[in-house]
């Protein structure tokens, strides 16, 4: 796994538990079911691209790392 794919993995890994805490606190329950149901997708998501690396992998993770791209920790590299 290169360096880079690290990197975008811990950052992704940081906002999803971020987004996790911020999710705790929204209020109505359906709304937070499906925030929560958000969360879990991307973890699925962020564990089968580290598995299965490549081209795919790194695309998916760029595409999951996208979602935060205005977030100051984002790597302009890493852009689509």
């Amino acid at each position: 796994m290169r360096a880079e794919q690290l990197e975008i993995d811990a950052f992704i890994r940081e906002r999803i538990s971020e987004d996790e805490v911020a999710a705790l606190r929204v209020a109505g329950e359906v709304r937070r079911a499906r925030e929560l149901r958000e969360i879990v997708s991307k973890r699925h998501i962020l564990v089968f691209a580290q598995r299965h690396g490549g081209l795919l992998g790194d695309s998916m993770l760029r595409f999951l790392a996208h979602t935060w791209a205005d977030h100051a920790d984002f790597v302009d590299e890493w852009t689509l």
